[in-house]
């Protein structure tokens, strides 16, 4: 408590917090003061200087039994930030393994605990982290690897320790790559993740490094997924926001949109090395969407589709379609055949898409289009044939 009183002397703009620990402290309501413990360490606000490493340096150790494990790591993961080296939070999070590796030794002796075998694991996330910082790539790409299963494993677990895992993996995969691998641990992350709980400086870069990832990655053709989730917002308003434009219109396979956007952000567009580097590519992925598109507007019954609407739809030469559906045949977006003869292509299937509202809302007129022509077939036969009825 004596840690406390100089906190507060020291820290006057902090005092009242200091005070709210310092009374559930001495109430022994650990509960109260592991959240308000959370809380503050969480609070950019309240770090000054080496004050939140003196907090567990000089109170934390003192009762690390008495709280949450899990909540235990996170508080400590905050304070890793404070660390200047990387070497430093390292040492510091091996302290906090170690302590939780002896507790769950001594309780496995008679059950497991799973909470205790949960927060070993996300520390080690918290770990890799810095491990990346210094250049341990083939150290954490083990990590992710061994861990894999565990993670996919876990049941009813809090969903702070898979956000602490693919959160790594996303680091991981924006160090080495590849893109696509980057996309879907994305949005593993996100989907564990409450919007609000990641800062505003790591919701910015995400949003940026996941358009890339969308618009470069191999096989990633299904944008509905991560248009779903609040990140795009972080652009909004920034000069970055023309890449939430950009990814819209790929979702509607919209190319006219696609070159204005470019054109108007050329500069912005050659600041990214990934979108400059694989230029080609993304034109031929843009394609690729509006093919797809074009077969999502058409009935069901309305699947043979001539090479020239085709061109019509992706803005390509007609010489050029042919190649353009054998590649969509090729990795698997659609199923079908071409007649090259009539200069037709005859589309069975369509990989399934994650739809934004507009989309569901035309899914919706058709599917109701499709009600109202079961009925009339209905009392067509019905009228047709009424001796079926009697």
């Amino acid at each position: 408590m004596d840690f406390l009183s100089e906190e507060q002397a020291k820290y006057p703009a902090l005092a009242g917090r200091y005070a709210t620990i310092g009374d559930y402290y001495g109430k022994k309501l650990y509960h109260e003061l592991t959240t308000e413990l959370l809380a503050f360490v969480k609070d950019e606000a309240t770090a000054i200087g080496t004050n939140w490493i003196d907090l567990y340096k000089r109170f934390i150790v003192t009762f690390l039994d008495k709280i949450n494990q899990l909540s235990l790591v996170q508080i400590c993961g905050e304070i890793a930030t404070r660390f200047t080296e990387p070497t430093e939070a390292v040492a510091f999070l091996e302290g906090i393994l170690n302590h939780l590796q002896t507790k769950k030794i001594s309780v496995t002796r008679t059950s497991v605990n799973p909470h205790t075998v949960e927060s070993v694991l996300m520390c080690r996330m918290y770990m890799a982290t810095y491990q990346l910082r210094l250049q341990k790539t083939n150290d954490v790409k083990t990590l992710l690897a061994e861990n894999k299963e565990t993670v996919e494993g876990l049941v009813g677990a809090d969903p702070i320790v898979h956000a602490a895992y693919y959160r790594v993996a996303c680091e991981y995969y924006s160090a080495v790559g590849p893109a696509d691998k980057f996309y879907k641990s994305a949005l593993m992350f996100l989907a564990y993740s409450l919007y609000d709980d990641i800062k505003p400086t790591e919701r910015f870069s995400l949003a940026i490094n996941i358009s890339v990832a969308a618009l470069t990655g191999e096989d990633v053709f299904n944008f509905g997924e991560v248009l779903a989730t609040p990140i795009l917002g972080a652009l909004k308003g920034t000069d970055k926001e023309w890449l939430s434009d950009l990814l819209h219109a790929f979702n509607r396979g919209d190319i006219d949109q696609f070159n204005i956007i470019v054109g108007n952000n050329r500069a912005q567009y050659n600041a990214q090395p990934a979108l400059v580097n694989k230029e080609d590519y993304v034109k031929e992925k843009v394609a690729l969407l509006a093919l797809m598109v074009l077969i999502f507007h058409r009935p069901s019954n309305e699947r043979n589709i001539s090479f020239a609407d085709i061109a019509a739809a992706t803005r390509l030469p007609l010489n050029q379609v042919e190649w353009l559906v054998m590649r969509a045949l090729s990795i698997g977006l659609i199923k079908g055949a071409i007649d090259q003869v009539d200069g037709i292509v005859s589309v069975q299937w369509v990989q399934p898409r994650v739809l934004e509202k507009d989309q569901l809302s035309e899914l919706q007129s058709r599917l109701g289009a499709w009600g109202t022509k079961v009925s009339e077939t209905l009392m067509y036969v019905e009228d047709q044939t009424p001796e079926l009825f009697q």
